[in-house]
């Protein structure tokens, strides 16, 4: 069953910052899909299209058989409900505890008191920071606090993840046990989308990967093993070239 699909999706920044170019893709539910390249090749900008953070400029985009293409105002916050989202700019408020900082997150879908505790309870034993409920995010290690915020994108029980660079500052030992719990998270069934730079985790998770450049899809593979940057960047310079050319080319007629 198809859970996303995008359909030669771009996105422009104003002037003409192209940040997707014709970008297609499919998404099966229950899939975990890495999605690698270089900084500024528009890892998180697929992800936030596909979460409804941002809408693309032109393009089809389908997710769980609605047209997300279509949406009017009024849907989009409902729209955005199917997503569990943690994100480097999305962190942790100082002054609230862990649980605190999770239950937001029930608190922006309204949902009721009674629900909010189970839930919250629930999520906090499954990403196994319980103990660390009461701490505040100086309390807490890089591994803890990367687990609250997980926990917050999971308690509204999504239907599909999207973790753009989860983790990000963590040493090793903390990033691989952070990504060994998604996961088992996804072998529940929830689809997992990943952004990350962290070409070795990459490697040793052994999972579907799509590669850009420059807003462009270089790649799309299973079982990549990454052993150096310098594909990517001959990838980015020829997107670039060839887009380079178009331009010249539409300046002339």
């Amino acid at each position: 069953m198809k859970e996303i699909e995008l359909k030669e999706v771009n996105k422009l920044y104003k002037p003409d910052i192209v940040a997707l170019e014709d970008f297609s893709l499919t998404i099966e539910a229950g899939e975990f899909v890495f999605v690698t390249g270089r900084s500024g090749s528009g890892k998180s900008t697929l992800l936030k299209v596909i979460s409804g953070q941002v809408f693309p400029t032109s393009g089809q985009m389908w997710v769980r058989g609605e047209d997300a293409s279509a949406l009017k105002k009024e849907q989009i916050p409902y729209y955005r409900r199917q997503f569990g989202i943690m994100q480097t700019d999305l962190g942790l408020l100082k002054e609230q505890t862990a649980r605190q900082n999770i239950e937001l997150a029930m608190r922006a879908t309204e949902q009721p008191p009674e629900l909010t505790r189970r839930r919250v309870e629930q999520t906090m034993r499954t990403v196994g920071i319980s103990e660390r409920a009461n701490h505040y995010p100086r309390e807490l290690s890089g591994g803890e606090a990367a687990r609250v915020l997980l926990a917050r994108a999971l308690v509204t029980d999504p239907k599909i993840l999207v973790l753009d660079e989860p983790t990000a500052n963590l040493d090793p030992s903390a990033a691989w046990d952070l990504m060994c719990l998604i996961d088992e998270i996804n072998r529940k069934g929830i689809t997992v989308l990943v952004a990350s730079h962290n070409r070795e985790l990459v490697t040793i998770m052994k999972k579907r990967v799509v590669t850009l450049a420059a807003g462009v899809k270089v790649a799309d593979e299973k079982n990549v093993i990454y052993s150096s940057t310098a594909g990517d960047i001959f990838d980015e310079r020829r997107v670039l070239r060839e887009r380079e050319e178009r331009r010249r080319k539409q300046g002339r007629r």
